[in-house]
């Protein structure tokens, strides 16, 4: 089988599109690749893209307009310490201690972007103590963290990403057993590794349409503009430049800008990659709503071997756990409510905060249960996560709420 390049007005129902002229992640579209089944999904490819790239037989492709498919190399980067760190404090205790912190480094994130608006030169030393915090806290009990990361409101979706997937990124170095130095330079890198989108256009960061061949390559320069953000200021490590130099590339090999595969690409840049492709999806753009954790946990679960590696795609399962912090869930009850921490334990029965009642009502006020022993009504069987909610859904915006 071969790929072939053809504009989006010659797309017809039943072809297999494996590839857009932009990012899967700017798209509403869940899966990479698929089959079209409808004038739908041709409406929604003319709104976002000029070309794409469908699936053909070998004897239909055309030199010139087709590339081989990419085959993943391997990546034998496993579970890489033996290190195993336990939930040492209850994550209400751990949220209240570090909720100051937290906010101190929301406030740094938006002083980060004034520095880099204005063309002065970013110190990474005044990231440090914040920095550190975060890790030591989420050391202690993720949760904490995630969840005050996820309630919080922000002003720019880039310092919301950056500091979300400085979290998640810690999160699973931490599930892999990396050390605490390893930690810090991830959490680092994972907060800076798009910091030269603050050098693009607003407008362009916030276009809802289509991006042009010229727009879509000035957005992928954000790397290299971080880059050079980077290469002036002081003491960078050099693990923190290879996460923002790789972050966006891929197994095997559609990534970018250096296109490289396999184990070339190194073990943290990976970790950050994933953790960005998670965060862009689980999150709401100016061009696309956000997904359940659920739907994008299934969307990598299909790219394992083929974007990421199965080692690592299972490790980050793990660290998000099966009902992530953070995430809006409904239950068997009827009721919907956020997931505020885990049972160290009991992947299927975290703690929730609940919102709304099983008629869908809001509640007075927000009471938080155990799923490990919580009942509604006359019954005695348990209460159970039926699934997760994209964020929106019943009209609830977590960051919107005042818990």
């Amino acid at each position: 089988m071969a790929v072939k390049k053809i504009p989006v007005s010659e797309v017809e129902v039943g072809m297999f599109v494996s590839s857009l002229d932009r990012p899967w992640r700017e798209t509403p579209f869940q899966f990479q690749g698929f089959p079209i089944s409808g004038k739908a999904e041709i409406d929604q490819l003319n709104a976002l893209c000029r070309d794409v790239y469908i699936v053909v037989p070998d004897k239909e492709a055309v030199p010139g307009t087709t590339h081989a498919v990419p085959q993943a190399q391997p990546s034998s980067h496993p579970k890489v310490s033996h290190k195993h760190y336990e939930v040492g404090v209850p994550a209400r205790d751990e949220v209240l201690a570090v909720h100051g912190s937290h906010a101190d480094t929301v406030g740094l994130l938006a002083e980060m972007n004034n520095i880099l608006r204005k063309d002065k030169v970013l110190k990474l030393s005044m990231m440090k103590k914040s920095i550190a915090t975060m890790v030591e806290s989420i050391e202690r009990n993720p949760d904490a963290y995630i969840w005050l990361t996820r309630i919080r409101k922000f002003d720019s979706y880039i310092c919301r990403d950056a500091l979300s997937a400085s979290v998640w990124a810690t999160a699973v170095g931490r599930e892999m057993g990396l050390d605490r130095d390893k930690l810090n330079v991830l959490a680092t890198g994972a907060m800076v590794m798009d910091i030269g989108k603050m050098a693009l256009p607003e407008t362009l960061l916030n276009k809802k349409d289509r991006l042009s061949d010229d727009e879509w390559t000035l957005m992928k320069s954000h790397v290299e503009r971080g880059l050079h953000f980077l290469a002036e200021a002081e003491d960078v490590p050099a693990d923190v430049l290879d996460i923002v130099r790789t972050h966006h590339e891929r197994l095997d090999g559609s990534g970018y800008p250096a296109v490289l595969k396999g184990d070339d690409i190194p073990l943290l840049g990976q970790i950050a990659g994933l953790v960005d492709f998670y965060v862009s999806v689980t999150t709401a753009r100016p061009y696309a709503q956000a997904m359940s954790s659920t739907e994008a946990s299934y969307m990598l679960y299909q790219q394992q071997g083929r974007l990421f590696s199965e080692s690592l795609a299972g490790c980050f399962m793990q660290a998000i756990s099966t009902y992530p912090t953070g995430s809006l869930v409904e239950l068997s009850s009827g009721e919907v409510g956020i997931v505020i921490s885990q049972n160290p334990g009991l992947r299927l029965r975290p703690n929730v905060v609940l919102l709304l009642d099983p008629d869908k009502h809001p509640y007075d006020a927000y009471p938080v249960v155990s799923l490990a022993d919580y009942t509604f009504g006359n019954t005695s069987r348990p209460v159970a996560v039926m699934k997760t909610l994209a964020d929106g859904q019943y009209g609830i915006r977590v960051e919107e709420l005042a818990l």
